[in-house]
């Protein structure tokens, strides 16, 4: 998949037109995946490129940069999932104030219509757009009759009856339930960053655990102790424990901790990438009397996520 950072990297598609998906696609979830899968549909059935258009960084966080939502999918992220679907390009808008200042109409016509040649667009049911996310799905329609575009509008897709949407995948990440999370993304949750120096007393608990610091905007899940697989920069991947929380034992500040207990793995992985992906929670964090004690709750922890791992639950798609 073609990556183009902004609008001027775009060049006329060999092929003559495309077909856009429009969308953030925080969590590239299941309801994204369903117009994503639809747009390269419709790409393949008419000769076109399948051409999705995001944006980076999320508009709410330019909108309201206080009140920001928490991202599920950050742009590497998001770009590895795109690119497993097949799809031809991705066009990353920069969401800027004066980006989020175009008119609909203006939206159209310079970025779906001169600079991309739409054949078709794509988008949720509830997609808004431009100025104050005045224009709708009808407005894109009637948009599209005038600069040659069709448009289709993507129901929603539900699960268990509810919508499936970033909003809601969020939510229940922040109540720890990451079991759920997974199954309205389609894959478990992922939280990736460099590894950074803790405390060190893991090893002193025979327990070394590699200390996460993703992004600051980064979706964490609530505070507990979760079963995980970790994946290394080069790839492999390891069952593990991961502990969200402040570290109530031996800390006595606010600073939330992502300290990952790798099994099967013996080496060094400070400054280096890693991701973790969140497959079920074990428990709540805890304070416990002394090191002694933490340390046969880690075991006890180890041998629950083994059991976990072990079982036909923890097979859950991954990517």
């Amino acid at each position: 998949m073609r990556v183009h950072r902004s609008l001027d990297e775009v060049a006329e598609p060999p092929r003559g037109s495309r077909v856009v998906a429009i969308g953030v696609f925080d969590g590239v979830h299941r309801g994204h995946q369903r117009i994503l899968s639809q747009a390269l549909d419709a790409a393949r059935g008419s000769e076109s490129m399948a051409t999705v258009v995001s944006f980076d960084p999320h508009p709410e966080a330019v909108l309201h940069p206080t009140a920001g939502p928490r991202v599920l999918t950050p742009l590497r992220r998001k770009i590895e999932l795109l690119g497993s679907m097949g799809l031809d390009e991705l066009i990353v808008i920069e969401f800027d104030l004066p980006f989020a200042g175009l008119s609909p109409e203006e939206f159209c016509l310079r970025v779906l219509s001169t600079r991309l040649r739409a054949r078709a667009v794509l988008v949720g049911a509830n997609f808004r757009f431009g100025r104050g996310g005045t224009g709708s799905v009808e407005d894109l329609r009637r948009h599209g009759a005038e600069h040659g575009f069709d448009v289709s509008a993507v129901p929603l897709e539900s699960h268990r009856g509810e919508t499936i949407s970033s909003t809601r995948i969020r939510v229940l990440l922040d109540e720890g339930k990451v079991a759920e999370a997974a199954a309205l993304l389609g894959r478990p949750h992922r939280l990736e960053g460099d590894v950074v120096g803790g405390a060190g007393r893991g090893r002193t608990l025979r327990a070394p655990t590699a200390n996460l610091a993703p992004a600051k905007e980064a979706a964490i899940p609530g505070q507990g102790v979760y079963v995980t697989r970790a994946r290394t920069a080069g790839g492999a991947m390891f069952p593990a424990v991961t502990s969200v929380g402040t570290n109530p034992t031996f800390e006595q500040d606010d600073e939330i901790r992502i300290e990952t207990l790798i099994l099967d793995f013996d080496g060094d992985l400070y400054g280096s990438w890693l991701g973790v992906d969140f497959l079920e929670r074990l428990r709540d964090q805890e304070v416990f009397p002394d090191a002694t004690t933490l340390a046969e709750r880690i075991r006890e922890d180890v041998e629950a996520a083994r059991r976990y791992l072990g079982s036909e639950s923890a097979a859950a798609p991954l990517q």
